[in-house]
Parts: structure tokens; C-alpha cells; sequence
């Protein structure tokens, strides 16, 4: 069950047990370096920062989001729809009351908001020991239908994904599971996008059965082979400015 409530200036989301949560969230506002250091650097740009956290009760992933392009315009979608982030707390709290073990778990949501607008989110996950897929030299076919197990029993939850590459699914001791899952609302569109990438990516067998999913595993195709070009051909400026450097 997920508790909401209002604390030092924030919305905030978590688990109904969640005290140490919000000891974390202490930690973290009062920048505490006697209780907090970061272990590891996952991603760090200007409006997204993600970290593995060690802290008294133990790591955590960390992430914290505050946009930076669009505010208007996203503070403008805030009012008219429900909060994502709230949506997937939720939904995983739900998942992994009935047993699902498919979703890294998501323990606390804590948002500074205009109205509904959060211009900045910290945000706690479950962290997951285990490699990417991506730094499998293979992807095993066993691993890839377990994959696909995992996808099916997220959207049956009513959960996506949003970006199914193989950066986004971890091989734990206790099999396939999905990280950085989205909570925007779940629908026929958006889960085909995300069995169509994971088939782009992961090899997970797809079928179109109509005109309308074709028209989606093409344009999904070119826009992944224009990704591709366009790193490859990072890669290969780089080598050259490293060479002539």
C-alpha cells in the first residue's frame, strides 16, 4: 500500500512501512555524507541525475529528474492529466503485491510542485544486482523467453515500458527483471511499441496481424537504423579526433 503526505516542502509517495524511506529522503535534503555516499554514477545529465546510493538501510537506485525544456508546456499537460510517477508507484506497489517479481520495486516519490507541475522529483528504486543484457556477449533464447514472460505480465498489470532495450532488463539470481519501467497510461499503442522494440532489440519474437501494427514495426525499424547510423557515426568521429589528437 502506498501512503501520501506532505513533508518539508514536498508530495510525497511511499511505502506504508516507509520510515526509513523518509530517513533517507532526510539524508538526502540535508546532504548527510556521515550517513550517504554514492557508489556508482549510472546516468548524469542537466535534467536527470542517477546514482547507486548507499545508505544506513542498505543501496538504493536514485534518480533524480527536473525538467528543462517544454516547462510550460508541460506544466500546461500537468493540469489536464494524472501524474505518471504517482501512476507508477502505484501500479508497481500493486504488481508486486500479487507476486510479480517482473519490476525493480519503487519505495518512496518525493516531487516539489506547482500545483501539479513537479519541477524537481527524487525518486527511490530497488537496486538490482545483476548484469544488463547488454553486456551479455549473447542473449541467451531461454533468458529472451523469459523476457518476454516478464513484458506479458507487465502489461497485464497495465504497466509499460517505454524504452524494452537491453539496457533496461537486468539478469538477477532470481531471473529477468525490468528497470526504469514508465508510468504514462497503458495502452494498445504503447504496448506494441514496447513488443516491437524489445523485438528490434532483444529478439523477442513479434507478429504483426494488421496494417496498423506493419505501419508501426516500420517506422519503429527506420527510426532504430537511424540511431544506429547516427552512433556509429559518433564513434567513428570520435576515433578520428582521438587519432589526429
Amino acid at each position: 500500500m502506498i501512503t501520501k503526505l506532505k513533508y518539508r516542502g514536498f508530495h510525497v509517495c511511499c511505502k506504508s512501512n516507509g520510515s526509513r524511506y523518509l530517513n533517507i529522503l532526510d539524508d538526502i535534503l540535508n546532504c548527510n555524507v556521515k550517513k550517504l555516499s554514492v557508489e556508482k554514477v549510472f546516468k548524469s545529465k542537466r535534467h536527470t541525475h542517477v546514482s547507486l546510493l548507499n545508505t544506513a538501510y542498505g543501496q538504493f537506485v536514485l534518480k533524480v529528474y527536473s525538467p528543462q525544456k517544454k516547462r510550460l508546456e508541460k506544466f500546461a499537460k500537468s493540469l489536464l492529466r494524472p501524474n505518471d510517477n504517482e501512476n507508477l508507484i502505484k501500479k508497481i506497489d500493486l504488481a508486486q503485491t500479487q507476486g510479480h517479481t517482473f519490476p525493480n520495486d519503487f519505495y518512496l516519490l518525493a516531487e516539489r510542485r506547482t500545483l501539479k507541475f513537479a519541477h524537481l522529483s527524487i525518486m527511490l528504486f530497488e537496486y538490482i544486482p545483476g548484469p544488463e543484457l547488454r553486456h551479455l556477449p549473447a542473449i541467451p533464447q531461454d533468458v529472451v523467453h523469459d523476457v518476454k514472460t516478464a513484458m506479458q505480465q507487465m502489461h497485464e498489470m497495465k504497466i509499460i515500458s517505454g524504452d524494452a532495450h537491453e539496457g533496461n532488463f537486468i539478469l538477477s539470481d532470481n531471473g529477468v527483471r525490468i528497470i526504469d519501467l514508465s508510468g504514462k497510461p497503458c495502452n494498445a499503442k504503447r504496448k506494441i511499441e514496447d513488443s516491437i522494440t524489445a523485438h528490434i532489440r532483444l529478439g523477442v519474437h513479434f507478429e504483426p496481424r494488421n496494417l496498423w501494427e506493419k505501419f508501426l514495426v516500420s517506422r519503429k525499424m527506420k527510426r532504430h537504423l537511424k540511431i544506429k547510423e547516427r552512433t556509429q557515426q559518433l564513434h567513428l568521429d570520435r576515433l578520428i579526433n582521438h587519432q589526429s589528437g
